[in-house]
This record gives C-alpha cells, structure tokens and sequence, in this order.
C-alpha cells in the first residue's frame, strides 16, 4: 500500500475551495420583516379591566397606607382607643360555632 505525500498549502485551497462552495449553495436569507399581533375585542375588553382594576389597587394601597398612618399617629399620642365590645367580638368570630 501506498501513501501519498499531502501538499500542505493543496490541502488549505481545497478545503477553502470546500467552504466557499458551501456557501454558495446556501440560501440568502431573506429581509427579515417585523412581526405583529393583533388582539381580539374580547383580548382588548380583558386588559382594559385588568389596567382599571391595577389602578383601583393601587389607590386602595395609598388609602390604607393614609389610614395606618393616621392609626400609628394616634397611637403614638396615645389617643387610639379601642371598645372591649370590639375586641370581643373580633375574638368571638375567630372560635368555631361547630364545635
């Protein structure tokens, strides 16, 4: 059995010669083209409630982040006061009728 030499710089061309060709036969890549989304009316209803319904959230958090403060303030100058009938009825509904 026989073993040709190898030309280095043979070798190069021809795998060069490879690729180029290679990337002939590919495709061109098309224009890429921008995608797009179109909601339905049902979709449209659906966001413009939940948009509403953050809102509404997030003006209930400024109302009751208003009445802490002002429960904090009067506790602070000790003038929060709470009726025993109130504290037991709050105890009351956390005990369990059934048992």
């Amino acid at each position: 059995m026989r073993i040709n030499s190898v030309n280095q710089s043979n070798a190069i061309a021809q795998y060069m010669n490879a690729v180029q060709a290679k990337q002939d036969k590919t495709p061109a890549r098309p224009e890429l083209q921008s995608d797009s989304v179109e909601l339905s009316e049902g979709a449209k209803k659906y966001a413009a409630f939940l948009k509403q319904v953050r809102a509404n959230l997030e003006s209930s958090e400024v109302e009751e982040a208003a009445k802490v403060d002002e429960i904090m303030e009067k506790i602070k100058n000790n003038e929060y006061n709470v009726s025993s009938d109130d504290v037991a009825r709050s105890i009351m509904r956390g005990i369990p009728t059934h048992i």
